[in-house]
C-alpha cells in the first residue's frame, strides 16, 4: 500500500535490465542499418521498420487508440470497452456516474489498440493501479498509526512491447494473459477506483486515465442499468448512459444533453397542465392548498409519462432510428435490449402513471386514461401524414384539458379549449425547429415531418403558428377573466417566440440544435 501523496508510485514502470535510451529512433534511419543482415531486416520488418517507412516526426509518437475488456462471459454483442482517442470523453466523470459492472469471478483479459506513428517505441507497457472506492468514487483512506494511507487493492504492470509504425498504417493489437475478477460479498460491497496508464522505457507517457467499476453477480446488471439509464435519460434527468458497456459519447446523440438542469420533455409535457391547474384554480377561487396539490401530482405524471413515450417511440422506431444520425445509438436501434425487455419496461412506466392518475378524480381518470390511445399512434403518424408533429401536439398539451378536470372536477371547455388548441401550435413550432436537424435522413428512409412539408416557408409559418398560439392563450385568458401578470407573462412569451424564429438557421443542422437546446432545454 502507498501513502497517498506518492500515489504515483504505483504507476511508476520497472525498468528494463540494462536498457539505454537510443540516441536515434527514426524508421527510416533505422531500416538503413546493417542493411545486408537478412536475419536482422526481419526482426525490424516485425516492428514494422521497411524502406519506405514514415519519418515524420512530429506529435506523439504512439497512440491509444482504446482498451477493452474481454470475456468468454460477457453476454452476447456486449463489450467492456474505452474509446481512448476521442478527447471529448471524459472517461472519469462517465464511469463515477454509471461505473462498469464487472461480473465477479471470471477470467477476462485487458486488450489495448494503439498506433505508433513515428519513430521507434521501446518498452512499452500498461500499468493500472485499483483502489477500493467510496460512494464518491474518492479513495478510501486508512489510518496506519501514522499517516493517512489509500488502500491499494491491485497492481497490474504488462509489457506491451517495442514497435515501430506499421507498414500499412493500421494499428496494432495488443491481448494480455487472463486474470480472475475478485469475487464474494465483501468485493462486490465497495466501488473501485482506476488509475490506467501507457507508458514506454524512455518514462513517455502515451495515455493516463482514470475509471471506475463494481463487481456483481452477471454482467446482465449492466445490461439492465444501461436499458433503465437510457429510458430515464429519456425522461430528462441523466446526461450520460453506458449502452451494453460502451461509453457513449454524450455529445453526439442531442437527447444525452438532457440532465437535471434541463429536463426538456418532462418540462414541454408538464406547461399545460400547470397552465390549466392555475387558472381552474384561479376561476374557482381554491385555495392555494390545491394547486399546490395537482401541480405536484402532474409534476410526477409528466415525468412518468415522458418516459413512457420515450419507449412507445423507440419500440415503434427501432429500425428507422438505425438509419438516422441523431437516433441509432439508441438501446433499442444498437440491440443492446429487445421488444420483450422494453415492453416490461414499459409496463412499470404504466402502472406507475397509473399510480398517479388515480388519485384524482373519476371523470380525471377517464378523460386522462383516454389521451393514451394518442400518445401510442404518435410515432406511427410520421410515417403517413406530414404532421406528425400535430399529433405529438395533441399528445402532449392533454394537461391543458386534465389539469381544468382534476381541480374542478369538470373541463370549462369555452377556456380549455382555446388553450389546448394554443399549446397545439405551440408544439408545432418547437417539435417543427426538432424536427428540421433530422430532414435529411428523414428523406432517406421516408419519415415525414412538418420540417419537410414547411420546407423554405419554415419561418413564416411557424410565424403564424406562433401568433396562433399567443392568440389562443390570451383568448382563454380573457374568457376567464384573468388579470394584468397573466397577459405580462404571455407578453414575454410572445417576444421569446418571436427572438428564437428570428434567430434560427432552418437551413443549418447544427444551429436547429443548438436552437432547440438553447431555448427549450433550459
Amino acid at each position: 500500500m502507498s501513502t497517498v501523496d506518492d500515489s504515483e508510485a504505483d504507476l511508476l514502470p520497472t525498468a528494463t535490465p540494462g536498457y539505454k535510451p537510443s540516441g536515434s529512433s527514426r524508421p527510416d534511419e533505422l531500416a538503413k542499418l546493417d542493411a545486408q543482415d537478412e536475419s536482422l531486416n526481419r526482426w525490424k520488418a516485425s516492428l514494422g521498420i521497411v524502406p519506405g517507412a514514415s519519418a515524420a516526426n512530429t506529435g506523439p509518437k504512439l497512440t491509444v487508440l482504446s482498451l477493452e475488456l474481454v470475456s468468454d462471459t460477457l453476454p452476447p454483442g456486449k463489450r467492456v470497452y474505452f474509446d481512448l482517442a476521442d478527447p471529448s470523453q471524459d472517461i472519469e466523470t462517465l464511469t463515477k456516474k454509471n461505473p462498469v459492472i464487472i461480473k465477479e469471478g471470471i477470467d477476462y483479459s485487458v486488450k489495448i489498440t494503439f498506433r505508433v506513428n513515428h519513430s521507434i517505441v521501446s518498452g512499452v507497457r500498461y500499468i493500472q493501479a485499483v483502489k477500493t472506492a467510496g460512494i464518491k468514487g474518492e479513495a478510501i483512506l486508512e489510518w496506519d498509526g501514522a499517516q493517512l494511507i489509500a488502500v491499494t487493492v491491485d497492481k497490474m504492470e504488462k509489457m506491451i512491447g517495442s514497435y515501430g509504425p506499421h507498414a500499412e498504417g493500421k494499428p496494432y493489437e495488443k491481448v494480455f494473459e487472463s486474470e480472475e475478477s475478485p469475487s464474494g460479498l465483501a468485493a462486490r460491497t465497495v466501488g473501485y477506483s482506476v488509475q490506467s496508464r501507457v507508458v514506454d522505457d524512455d518514462g513517455e507517457i502515451y495515455a493516463d486515465w482514470k475509471w471506475h467499476f463494481k463487481l456483481a453477480k452477471e454482467w446482465k446488471c449492466q445490461e439492465m442499468l444501461s436499458y433503465i439509464a437510457k429510458y430515464t435519460q429519456c425522461l430528462g434527468y441523466t446526461q450520460t448512459v453506458t449502452m451494453g458497456f460502451n461509453l457513449v459519447n454524450p455529445q453526439n446523440n442531442i437527447e444525452d444533453t438532457n440532465n437535471l438542469d434541463k429536463p426538456i420533455g418532462t418540462l414541454l409535457l408538464f406547461y399545460p397542465c400547470a397552465w390549466s391547474i392555475t387558472m381552474a384554480s384561479y376561476a374557482t377561487q381554491a385555495s392555494i392548498t390545491i394547486p399546490l396539490t395537482y401541480i405536484s401530482l402532474f409534476g410526477l405524471g409528466a415525468f412518468v409519462m415522458r418516459g413512457a413515450g420515450c419507449t412507445i417511440n423507440d419500440m415503434w422506431d427501432k429500425n428507422l432510428d438505425k438509419s438516422v444520425d441523431r437516433t441509432k445509438d439508441r438501446p433499442l436501434a444498437r440491440g443492446d435490449i429487445t421488444q420483450k425487455q422494453a415492453l416490461v419496461f414499459l409496463g412499470a412506466q404504466l402502472t406507475a402513471g397509473l399510480g398517479v392518475l388515480l388519485q384524482l378524480n373519476w371523470y380525471s381518470i377517464f378523460l386522462g386514461a383516454s389521451s393514451l390511445s394518442l400518445v401510442t399512434i404518435y410515432p406511427l403518424m410520421k410515417r403517413i401524414t406530414d404532421w406528425p408533429q400535430a399529433v405529438l401536439g395533441l399528445a402532449f398539451n392533454w394537461g391543458a384539458l386534465l389539469g381544468w378536470s382534476a381541480v374542478a372536477g369538470t373541463v370549462e371547455w369555452a377556456v380549455a379549449l382555446p388553450m389546448y388548441a394554443g399549446g397545439v401550435c405551440w408544439t408545432l413550432v418547437y417539435d417543427s425547429i426538432y424536427a428540421h436537424q433530422d430532414k435529411k435522413d428523414d428523406i432517406q428512409v421516408g419519415i415525414r415531418s412538418t420540417a419537410l412539408l414547411f420546407g423554405e416557408n419554415s419561418r413564416a409559418i411557424m410565424a403564424g403558428l406562433s401568433v396562433s398560439t399567443i392568440s389562443l392563450v390570451s383568448l382563454a385568458g380573457f374568457l376567464n377573466g384573468q388579470n394584468l401578470p397573466f397577459y405580462c407573462g404571455v407578453g414575454l412569451a410572445a417576444v421569446q417566440l418571436a427572438r428564437v424564429l428570428r434567430r434560427t438557421d432552418f437551413s443549418s443542422r447544427s444551429n436547429t440544435q443548438m436552437t432547440y437546446s438553447k431555448n427549450y432545454n433550459n
